[in-house]
This record gives structure tokens, C-alpha cells and sequence, in this order.
């Protein structure tokens, strides 16, 4: 069973001058809404070139962003730390998390609320630390036994966005810890490349990786 957890980063910046479309959710509207993404990024900087993960959704892979939009998500995201005064403290990790992907189905994305730092939830459950797991809200119930996490999607207050593909899956724990090793490589490369835009550009954000990755102040 091939378990992934995916990188991705939320990119939703809304504009006067493109309007939300009056018609929702995402994946039962999908064209106006991947036609609006296409148009917002645009109007905001970004690249024609940017594809979401997932049709419709806001949603980028880390590792798909070029440096050019990568350095313009740098100016967006921390435009209240750039300003003159420079109040950092508003500046939150970039938001979105981890696509749990199992056997080439995309069974949990992230929540409300959920950024790059909750990797280190996914690495506690990873290990048989912990039986919560913090990626936003809601949150699926999680059941640790024969060295297997199972997720349970259902009885939940608050409703998964977009719907979960399966009720509930189980996974091997050595391999979700796979998974939470090779997500791990993959914000490296991601951190490395934050640093090097943060120089050569002399943005002069301050610790960009902890502040943007880690959510450390």
C-alpha cells in the first residue's frame, strides 16, 4: 500500500476585481471555479502556468511553484511584515498542509485552518505518539492498533471539504512515517529555496523558514 502525504499550499487572495463566483462548493462546480482561480492568480501575479492540484480547488503543490511565483507569494503573504512598520506577528505559517494519499486516492485534504506546520501531528501519529491529529478542522478519529492508524471520517460536528472518497481507512504506521519522512525531504528543498529568494531579492524577512513553514516567532 503506497501512503503519500503531499505538500500543498491554500492560494486564495481575494480581489475586488475578480468576483467569487455566486455558485458552490468547488468540486460540484468545477470549471467556474478553476476559472476564477485561473483569473485571480493572474490579477494577484501570479503565472499562467500555475495548476492546482486539484481541479477547481486552490490548492498548489509546493514543489510546482516556480521562483518567480514562489517570490510574488512571498511579497502577498507577508505584506504586513514588508510594510514600514514591520509587524511580523501578523504574518501566520503559509496556510494548507498535507493531501493524505493512499493507494492513488486522495482520502483526507486539508482543513479549515491547517498550514505547512502540521506536519508535526502527522509525525506523532506517524510514530504511535498521539490518536489526535491537528490538520484544521474538522478532524478524523483516529484508532491506533496491530501497527495501523485508522481514520475514521464520519460522526464528525463539522463536515470534511471536499468530501472524503472513503468513510474510513486504515494504514500501516511504518508506512505513514514513510510518508512523513519524504514529505519531510520535499519542505526541505522547499525551506532551501525560501532562503535563497529571501537573499537574493533582500526581502529581509526575518527566519522566513520558521515563520513560514514552522509558525516559530
Amino acid at each position: 500500500m503506497q501512503v503519500q502525504l503531499i505538500p500543498v499550499i491554500e492560494m486564495f487572495y481575494l480581489l475586488d476585481s475578480v468576483p467569487v463566483p455566486p455558485v458552490g462548493p468547488y468540486w460540484e462546480h468545477v470549471e467556474r471555479w478553476r476559472e476564477y482561480h485561473a483569473r485571480n492568480l493572474r490579477a494577484n501575479g501570479f503565472s499562467p502556468q500555475l495548476r492546482p492540484y486539484l481541479p477547481g480547488s486552490a490548492f498548489h503543490r509546493i514543489a510546482d511553484l516556480s521562483d518567480a511565483d514562489l517570490s510574488r507569494l512571498i511579497l502577498l503573504h507577508c505584506a504586513e511584515g514588508l510594510k514600514g512598520s514591520g509587524d511580523w506577528r501578523q504574518v501566520s505559517p503559509l496556510p494548507g498542509g498535507y493531501v493524505l494519499r493512499v493507494g492513488g486516492l486522495d482520502v483526507l485534504f486539508p482543513q479549515c485552518c491547517s498550514d505547512l506546520g502540521d506536519l508535526q501531528s502527522w509525525k506523532r501519529i506517524a510514530a504511535g505518539k498521539a490518536a489526535y491529529l491537528y490538520s484544521g478542522h474538522p478532524s478524523p478519529d483516529i484508532n491506533q492498533q496491530n501497527q495501523s492508524a485508522s481514520f475514521d471520517f464520519n460522526g464528525q460536528g463539522e463536515v470534511f471539504v471536499p468530501p472524503p472518497a472513503l468513510h474510513s481507512v486504515s494504514v500501516p504506521l511504518v508506512e505513514l512515517l514513510r510518508a512523513t519522512r519524504d514529505a519531510e525531504r520535499e519542505l526541505r528543498v522547499f525551506a532551501a529555496r525560501l532562503e535563497l529568494l529571501n537573499a537574493e531579492q533582500t526581502l529581509r524577512v526575518p527566519d522566513i523558514e520558521a515563520l513560514l513553514i514552522h509558525g516559530r516567532r
